[in-house]
């Protein structure tokens, strides 16, 4: 009989369990908060109160472990969002409207991680302990057996670690010098103060917005996406210590600031924002374990333990998602109890790990106070997406490709196609002609 220990209910370790279900006898997730059966943030997940978007290569994944989840979250209030209705404005212009692919589901993390836990929670192998704190992981014969819980262990052939960012058992590891893997972190020092508007059909001629950042001329931006709950959640963002506040005339003012108008006028139409929370994030951080020479058998990591980018770009959910997969097909392969199974796992976690990465760390390289290793090119590749971005103001076919990258659907590589390539210089030789000056109107016809 095979077990395994999964510590931490967060969107990883759910999806985790589920991905183990299929090959493990008994599965045990251990979560240190107290669960409730109701969609409320978790006491030591504070990004949980801001905007999450599920790409759709997360969303491929989950609907595939749980079907008939996007539809059952949808029933709940999840908002399906495409290209058609779109306002995304970044680098003077907003996107342009269309077809861009698949289409995501908008709602807030507490929502997805209540029905997920519940999905998980059906499995027949399955089970989920609140209250639970997993102290360190238990070392016997040079390979992990499990882990302790209030001075007893608790044994397991694999000990999955989602616990995230401020692992306690990564740091039990790296302080004995157990498990100590390299780790680069680049500073972006974001800062987020996000609440809820009241939504209307007659709020906003279209379906989300978005002011992304236009650097040099603005490092701030800001979004609006429809939640569940007939609200839109407002979640405000800046870098480098340009902290947003959050009073109502501290939101109106950074709103006001922003390159397009839109954000503030669905503020004052619909507002003030209520429940605004806050929260920094000082920078990315990615833990190597793939570089380990000597990998401990018996424990893994997964999700924001192993690597947290800047959450701005949303590509965390999807990322863990996508390392679950992966260590459901490297069990297959090597088996449960193998030694070859942490380090198969991390090199394939790694290039996993490495498109998102690229993305965030190398955009958060555009602002001049950003420190941190920083890979060679990323100046070059910076000024080239710049102009992708440019680009995607008149196509819409750019604007699929680069929504499909960035939904981690598609590799980074796939801006740098002949195709791509040539839409970029075609729009460049054009000059900065838009398809749209307009901004969005807000309110109801005739609003300002």
């Amino acid at each position: 009989m095979t077990s395994t220990i999964v510590v931490g209910a967060s969107v990883a370790g759910l999806l985790t369990a589920r991905v183990l279900s299929d090959l493990v006898d008994d599965v045990v997730l251990l979560e240190r908060e107290r669960l409730a059966d109701a969609p409320s943030p978790r006491g030591h997940v504070p990004q949980g109160k801001h905007l999450h978007l599920l790409l759709t290569a997360g969303l491929d994944r989950l609907v595939g472990w749980f079907p008939g989840i996007d539809d059952e979250l949808a029933e709940l209030g999840a908002v399906w969002l495409d290209g058609t209705r779109a306002w995304v404005y970044q680098a003077g212009g907003y996107r342009a409207q269309g077809d861009w692919g698949r289409p995501a589901l908008s709602m807030t993390r507490p929502l997805l991680e209540q029905v997920v836990r519940r999905r998980v929670s059906a499995l027949h192998n399955v089970g989920i302990e609140d209250g639970i704190v997993a102290d360190r992981v238990d070392v016997s014969d040079g390979r992990v057996a499990g882990v302790v819980v209030d001075g007893e262990v608790r044994r397991a052939d694999l000990v999955v670690d989602c616990s995230g960012r401020s692992s306690r058992l990564a740091h039990q590891l790296e302080s004995s010098r157990l498990l100590a893997p390299p780790v680069t972190r680049v500073r972006i020092d974001c800062a987020y103060a996000s609440g809820f508007l009241p939504r209307t059909a007659g709020d906003l001629e279209g379906s989300f917005l978005v002011c992304g950042t236009s650097p040099p001329t603005s490092f701030r931006a800001a979004a609006a996406l429809p939640v569940e709950g007939d609200r839109w959640m407002v979640t405000l963002a800046g870098v480098h210590g340009d902290v947003p506040g959050t009073t109502e005339g501290d939101v109106l003012e950074f709103a006001h600031s922003l390159l397009s108008p839109a954000v503030a006028q669905l503020v004052e139409h619909a507002g003030p924002l209520s429940g605004v929370a806050s929260y920094r994030f000082p920078s990315s951080q990615r833990r190597h374990y793939e570089k380990l020479r000597h990998p401990l058998p018996g424990l893994v990591t997964l999700g924001d333990a192993s690597c947290s980018f800047n959450p701005i770009y949303g590509q965390g959910m999807a990322c863990a998602a996508l390392q679950a997969a992966a260590l459901g097909e490297t069990v297959r392969e090597v088996g449960l109890r193998s030694e070859q199974l942490p380090r198969r796992f991390h090199r394939r976690a790694a290039r996993i790990i490495d498109a998102p990465w690229a993305i965030a760390v190398g955009a958060d390289f555009l602002h001049p106070q950003t420190t941190g290793p920083k890979a060679r090119g990323t100046d070059q590749v910076n000024r080239y997406i710049m102009r992708v971005v440019r680009a995607t103001h008149t196509s819409v076919e750019l604007a699929r490709t680069f929504n499909r990258v960035l939904n981690l659907v598609e590799p980074t590589t796939s801006l740098a196609r002949p195709s791509v390539l040539a839409r970029v210089l075609a729009s460049g030789m054009r000059g900065r002609r838009r398809t749209r000056l307009d901004h969005p109107r807000v309110g109801p016809p005739g609003a300002a």
